[in-house]
């Protein structure tokens, strides 16, 4: 089931063909965007696996990360999130049920829909096959996205890694995009709430409920 939820001061969408709205219709806070996996039972998951930087997608083919201070509390609040719906963090990716990446789009524009591959498969320092080891060799999303990225996007993917299946499926992800300011720490600020958002409208991925 998807969920599309504006925070605060966000204009309603008149046509509803549109998947995303202009960005010059929102004021306030990010746009948070969530889709999952509607036949995965989230309870069968204990534990989970998060790199220590968010992937930079630019237009650059050399991969970059963002690390700093501010990534951190984005990671961290990611963290909470997940220990507070019973996951349990692991520094190994051998010994997680689940992974998630996160992803934020610096200075690309992107359209991608469900019926061709998405543009970031190929993208240097994005899930590469092998990256969670040997035995799986893609990823697939098992429901139906479509949808703009825009500059500005933050991104969140949750692998499941214990299928058996050579290829693995994204169980659930969120997005969330809104407008820039020109201060980083109201962006900072804006993300955190998103995110936090983006949990929030998924108590589906709650082990404990």
């Amino acid at each position: 089931m998807k969920k599309l939820t504006p925070l605060l001061l966000v204009l309603l969408l008149t046509a509803s063909c549109q998947k995303e709205p202009d960005t010059s219709k929102l004021s306030g806070n990010f746009l948070v965007y969530t889709d999952y996996d509607t036949s995965e039972n989230f309870k069968t998951f204990n534990t989970y696996y998060l790199p220590d930087s968010i992937l930079l997608i630019t237009s650059s083919k050399t991969p970059s990360y963002w690390n700093n201070e501010q990534s951190d509390q984005l990671l961290t609040t990611i963290a909470e999130k997940m220990a507070a719906y019973g996951y349990t963090q692991v520094a190994e990716k051998e010994f997680a049920d689940v992974g998630l990446q996160v992803s934020y789009v610096e200075s690309t524009y992107y359209f991608t829909n469900y019926s061709s591959p998405y543009w970031w498969w190929d993208y240097p320092g994005y899930w590469y096959p092998g990256y969670w080891g040997g035995y799986w060799n893609s990823w697939y999303y098992p429901y139906t996205v479509s949808y703009n990225y825009t500059t500005g996007s933050l991104l969140v993917e949750m692998v499941k890694l214990d299928s058996e299946a050579r290829k693995i499926p994204i169980i659930w992800n969120a997005y969330m995009s809104g407008l820039l300011y020109s201060s980083n720490r109201i962006n900072l600020q804006l993300a955190i709430a998103a995110m936090n958002q983006a949990f929030e409208q998924s108590s589906y991925l709650n082990t404990q409920n």
